[in-house]
């Protein structure tokens, strides 16, 4: 059976059963409702998926033409299931993992419409009604219900599809506003509109994890991003004709519901403020939000609608597959880079970086690989024995590797930051900073104290602790991990 959002929730009921909650008392996402739960059970440190069996649309009524899921990429466990890997990896491996499966990607495969889920239902024309979908409002001053999915658009004269995540205020039960960064598919926007011609488009609101990850890949404008989410499917993702485009223009056909329609030239629209990834709220824009006109809606029957909150502590694995494109820089620049952190709220743009150094030019040129993304302001270095998402193994490191005055490197705004970042001055340009907190080469420096290995090998604590008692000693959960 295709991968798809319900095979993925039937792997999470078998192997994590108690991380699957039905919520069958209406709610209202359009005034905070999900948000609410959302943040209570995160202070409680749960994360559990969420299936909400009520939700109420746009016009305020609960339909049983759709469910509203969350939390399915906020956990490493749940992760790992998307991914298919053992429960024993660990974060950087499953970062490997991600390289991986970029490097090895598996084409598409066309289904035909009658064969494709995501057509079950087809409302197209004066039938398309946005309002009739359990759309959010996510936080505070939102500027109206948000889509935050994965948008498709595919470029004009390579015929290469790009996915990528932007904001998109619903304006009208057929209009949306698109926040445009300027990325691969402003890019591809651009070349339709400087050619006076509709930008072919569609959003996927619901589908297996692993193709959300692998919407996330930050790699050459070249490779088809439809291939990549088959690597991480491991198996070819399945594509259907749209009901805008026909065979020109192809959509996930396994998906819960996807929205298609164009990206208008010359047309833009004023759209936000909304509570952005950062933590901050991101404010209005116009000159990069485009009108998207929706003209089908495809969808399911009983079709699940995803969407996800701003991703914070410890929650934003969908970050994964960024984490694996900043390795695979580093590592082109300096092959000894062994993990890189991306994860978290406090990692949004800083970058922590673990290397075996073998020169003490490394750590600054893989710094500066990391400052060629723009998500990248401040850049932390650190040896291999610090475990980059270990916030004590972090400032331990700071404290003691680092003379400020030697290690710590200030560059000038001649970056390009990320509009999502409220402390910039200029519009888009950012200054930086390096901090090589990894120790010297060129002198003694003093090692670090442990327990002798042969000492670690010999001594079994069970032969001094019995089991009965061991497995009583309460867990001290209280220690901060990044």
């Amino acid at each position: 059976m295709p991968k798809s959002l319900r095979t993925f929730l039937e792997d999470c009921r078998r192997e994590i059963p108690n991380e699957v909650v039905h919520v069958t008392k209406e709610v209202d996402p359009a005034h905070y409702d999900v948000t609410a739960i959302i943040k209570h059970l995160g202070a409680m440190k749960k994360f559990p998926i969420l299936v909400f069996d009520r939700p109420l649309n746009l016009h305020g009524r609960a339909s049983n033409d759709f469910k509203l899921v969350m939390n399915c990429e906020i956990s490493q466990r749940k992760t790992q299931i998307a991914l298919g890997v053992p429960k024993e990896m660990d974060r950087t491996q499953m970062a490997e993992v991600c390289l991986e499966r970029e490097e090895h990607r598996v084409l598409p495969a066309i289904v035909d419409k009658k064969q494709a889920p995501v057509k079950e239902v087809v409302k197209a024309g004066k039938d398309v009604d946005m309002f009739e979908l359990p759309i959010m409002r996510h936080h505070y001053m939102d500027g109206g219900p948000y889509v935050v999915l994965s948008t498709v658009t595919k470029d004009r004269k390579s015929g290469i599809y790009n996915c990528s995540y932007h904001r998109m205020e619903i304006k009208s039960r057929n209009t949306t506003a698109l926040y445009a960064s300027p990325r691969h598919l402003w890019k591809i926007f651009r070349d339709h509109e400087d050619n006076n011609l509709e930008c072919p488009v569609a959003t996927v609101l619901g589908h297996h994890p692993a193709y959300h990850m692998g919407a996330c890949y930050s790699g050459p404008f070249a490779v088809s991003e439809y291939e990549v989410i088959g690597g991480y499917l491991q198996e070819p993702l399945r594509l259907t004709a749209s009901e805008t485009w026909g065979e020109d223009f192809l959509i996930p056909a396994d998906a819960e519901i996807v929205i298609e329609g164009a990206l208008v030239p010359g047309k833009r629209v004023v759209e936000g403020p909304f509570g952005e990834a950062p933590g901050y709220l991101g404010p209005q824009r116009y000159t990069t939000c485009v009108e998207y006109q929706v003209r089908a809606i495809n969808y399911r029957k009983g079709g699940m609608y995803q969407s996800v909150i701003t991703p914070e502590g410890d929650k934003p694995w969908m970050d994964l597959p960024r984490e694996g494109a900043y390795l695979r820089r580093c590592r082109e620049a300096i092959p000894g880079v062994t993990a890189v952190c991306k994860m978290g709220r406090h990692a949004h743009y800083n970058v922590f970086i673990s290397m075996k150094k073998m020169s003490e030019g490394d750590p600054g040129r893989a710094a500066a690989a990391a400052l060629t993304f723009d998500h990248t302001k401040n850049v932390f270095v650190f040896d291999d024995d610090i475990d980059v998402f270990n916030a004590t193994d972090i400032l331990w490191a700071l404290a003691t590797r680092v003379q400020p005055h030697r290690q710590i490197s200030i560059l000038q705004p001649l970056f390009r930051g990320n509009f999502l970042d409220p402390s910039l001055v200029d519009e888009i340009k950012t200054s930086g900073m390096i901090v090589d907190a990894t120790r010297p080469l060129d002198r003694p420096f003093s090692p670090v104290s442990k327990c002798p290995d042969d000492a670690m090998e010999r001594i079994k604590l069970e032969d001094y602790i019995p089991g009965e008692i061991l497995q009583h000693i309460p867990t001290d959960r209280t220690t901060y991990w990044c």
